[in-house]
């Protein structure tokens, strides 16, 4: 019965109805159908809302707290809706018949709705009126943001999951369009931060003096944020290997709509009471934490962070104890990019242990 493909099967669907071919692109990846069997629990009331479902097939019963249920049927005005929006979920879901649904990432739908609508809201955009855009390039650039791809990289990114949405239209906004030529030198190691880099098009390469840094990047991608986060020199060179377009965001812009809402800040009263699984990291050498580190914390030092991103639970929530300064800044925004719950444990709260 559903042979169309995702644009189509999403469009016939609420809020996607309305939505420009653009935004739909960007949510494809994060969309998929899938199929369940007569009688199963698709999710449970009270729970966090991870994903929308939509009903393409069959009957599904949605029962609330107080166990009154709603039947849901495919084809239906109510099936234009997603079965539970609504997080913590108000009600519960289960397959009254065999189902097909679709089945779309909670989070990345609601980046992508603050995207797509707040420029147009909240500027008032008329794109007719080129006067008014002349002497407001900030909005300029929003509209042609509207029919450009440069931003997927980041939206992909976790980081922006974390972002209050009324910081989403700020961020857009300040973005800067540059140009570079090839073998011209963005960023030079040793250099003060100052700004954050995503690449519209060409590449770039990354090389630091030590070696131990050799990466290329493409458009989507994005750099440099890292001096950024810690207050640091540059730790490495960026260099243009192609001509292309950058686009860059200052360092103070950077961290008031993008670093410091996704730092979260806990004390140890606060550490006492986190529910489930919580690892204390101590990011700095094994020589430092050898000789001073708080209780019960463990030693990963920053420089191995990055190899042991992939090893780390996605089920843990990570506090960074304070003894590291600004390498724990740094590496609760690396956790925090791959999308890890992280927080940062105030430094007078610490208690000390010595070896």
């Amino acid at each position: 019965m559903y042979e169309q493909n995702l644009p189509d099967l999403l469009g016939q669907f609420s809020p996607f109805e309305a939505m420009e071919a653009e935004y739909i692109q960007q949510l494809l990846q994060y969309a998929e159908v899938i199929s369940e069997p007569d009688g199963k629990l698709l999710f449970r009331r009270g729970k966090r809302a991870e994903f929308r479902y939509y009903l393409l097939e069959g009957s599904v019963e949605l029962i609330s707290a107080g166990f009154s249920s709603e039947l849901v049927e495919a084809g239906s005005e109510r099936a234009r809706l997603p079965l539970s929006e609504a997080t913590p979920t108000q009600v519960s879901a289960v397959a009254k018949s065999k189902v097909r649904l679709l089945k779309v990432d909670s989070d990345f739908l609601d980046l992508v709705l603050a995207w797509s609508e707040a420029p147009l809201d909240d500027l008032q955009l008329d794109t007719d009126n080129t006067a008014w855009l002349e002497t407001n390039p900030a909005a300029a650039m929003n509209v042609e943001v509207l029919h450009n791809d440069w931003m997927s990289g980041l939206l992909s990114s976790p980081l922006l999951r974390r972002i209050p949405s009324a910081n989403i239209q700020q961020l857009f906004a300040r973005f800067e369009r540059v140009s570079a030529s090839a073998g011209s030198v963005v960023i030079q190691e040793g250099g003060v931060g100052d700004y954050f880099y995503i690449i519209d098009t060409g590449r770039v390469r990354i090389s630091s003096i030590t070696g131990s840094k050799d990466i290329t990047l493409g458009p989507g991608q994005y750099f440099g944020e890292e001096a950024l986060v810690a207050d640091t020199p540059r730790n490495a060179t960026v260099t243009m290997l192609a001509d292309g377009v950058l686009m860059r965001l200052g360092k103070d812009d950077f961290s008031n709509l993008l670093h410091k809402p996704i730092q979260q800040y806990i004390s140890a009263a606060q550490l006492a009471e986190l529910q489930g699984k919580v690892s204390l990291l101590d990011v700095r050498t094994a020589m430092e934490f050898r000789l001073q580190h708080s209780p019960d914390s463990v030693n990963l030092p920053l420089s191995r962070l990055r190899d042991k991103l992939p090893e780390l639970g996605k089920g843990t929530r990570y506090v960074l104890a304070p003894e590291a300064g600004r390498r724990a800044q740094l590496a609760a925004y690396l956790l925090a990019q791959e999308g890890y719950e992280t927080f940062l444990l105030t430094a007078e709260s610490t208690p000390w242990q010595l070896e």
